[in-house]
């Protein structure tokens, strides 16, 4: 008795972690993997979708997403494999408002093709109303590339551009030497910094991808508008969580390690569209 006892609390104490995991994977927001802070992260980003489970308007994900590889595949090789501004677009996510993002962007930078050999890993994930997906691109030389994938209406697959190249307004480089007072997009990564007690904001540190160069931005936890910001960071547990904000110095500009978040756009480093109606 004594030993089926201890197999009944084994077997409940199992269950419950099942559960907790479960929960941590419906309500993780999509992020870029490669900079996820803590690897456990990598597997509470997404959730596998069923669509026998995910009917309209509450779907999550890309159901029966095995099954269409060769359709995803055939986007991340033509997204990959475009020698033109044009051609990339044809295979891209949110064409009408990235169109003139990426004009400008390969003014500056160089368009390289790359070679698709096949799909690594596929994942749908659990964000609601998006049929979203996260793609690892494996390539014929260099190293494998992950991509955020969205089914469209048509049953067309298109390739994020922004959150694969980190697209920002300006360079990390310029923001710090020009230091603007105007709010300006960047995709970043945010931690948590240590804070007392009679503290009443949250300090966070802001990094860019590559750089070391770190700044910092206090915010007032209490402020409605950054509930969905904090959100996010909760959910990453406040280490190396990407976001997509908005940043500018102050007018005083009396600390150049210190700049204002004046807003959030978007889950991790994707703009999401609503796909519910």
């Amino acid at each position: 008795m004594p030993r089926l006892s201890a197999a009944a609390a084994l077997v409940v104490l199992i269950a419950a972690a099942f559960y907790m995991s479960i929960r941590s994977l419906e309500r993780s927001p999509p992020v870029q993997p490669e900079y996820q802070g803590k690897p456990k992260k990598d597997s509470s980003s997404a959730t596998l979708a069923d669509s026998s489970t995910q009917p309209d308007p509450d779907f999550s994900g890309i159901s029966r997403l095995e099954e269409k590889r060769s359709l995803i595949e055939t986007a991340v090789r033509g997204f990959f494999q475009a020698a033109s501004v044009n051609d990339k677009l044809a295979f891209a996510r949110d064409v009408g408002r990235v169109r003139p993002l990426m004009q400008a962007y390969y003014t500056k930078k160089t368009l390289q093709t790359r070679t698709v050999a096949g799909l690594g890993s596929c994942v749908s994930i659990g964000e609601k109303g998006q049929r979203l997906g996260y793609i690892e691109a494996l390539f014929t030389s260099g190293k494998p590339a992950k991509v955020i994938v969205e089914e469209g209406p048509d049953g067309r697959f298109r390739v994020d551009w922004e959150s694969l190249v980190k697209y920002s307004e300006m360079e990390w480089a310029d923001f710090l030497s020009r230091k603007p007072t105007s709010p300006t997009l960047f995709r970043v990564l945010v931690s948590r910094l240590p804070t007392t007690g009679s503290d009443r904001q949250v300090w966070l540190e802001i990094s860019y991808p590559g750089n070391d160069k770190r700044l910092k931005a206090g915010l007032n936890p209490h402020d409605p508008a950054f509930q969905p910001l904090l959100e996010q960071l909760e959910m990453g547990d406040w280490k190396n969580v990407p976001l997509t904000l908005r940043l500018c110095y102050s007018e005083a500009k009396s600390n150049a390690e210190s700049v204002l978040i004046t807003g959030s756009e978007g889950k991790g480093w994707l703009i999401l569209t609503d796909r519910r109606s």
